[in-house]
């Protein structure tokens, strides 16, 4: 089933891919930072979008890196649902407050959570008291 992400060219692809979205996200914090400046800080909707905007970007940049790069699946999949939480959190930022939005922020906070606590209990797990590659 997974075959097709170790093809030479799909890798390449999706790598090339990853790099198009980056530049897409920071296309977009470029537009949500000069839009802040030029209006005071102050909440428009051009800073709602164009955060979103950025947080989708992102988010499926890190998903078609995950999928280009040779790791364990279970590796994978974790790095995968972090940028699945970032597609989301800007995906919910485009939809009027409901209960699926609601839905959507349980799920993305609950995978930050998760991701960062597995990451947490990994390094505790060491013992070493050293943080990775130093």
């Amino acid at each position: 089933m997974f075959r097709a992400f170790t093809n030479p060219s799909m890798t390449k692809l999706l790598r090339v891919l990853s790099l198009l979205l980056f530049m897409l996200a920071v296309g977009g914090i470029t537009v949500l930072l000069t839009s802040d400046v030029s209006h005071a800080f102050r909440l428009t909707s051009l800073h709602q979008q164009s955060s979103a905007l950025a947080l989708i970007f992102i988010g499926t940049s890190y998903i078609s890196l995950q999928l280009s790069l040779k790791r364990r699946w279970s590796e994978k999949l974790k790095a995968i649902f972090l940028g699945l939480a970032f597609a989301l959190w800007g995906s919910e930022q485009f939809l009027p407050a409901s209960w699926l939005v609601t839905l959507m922020d349980s799920v993305v906070i609950t995978i930050f959570v998760v991701d960062l606590g597995l990451i947490i209990l990994d390094n505790l797990k060491r013992g070493d008291h050293q943080a990775p590659g130093t």
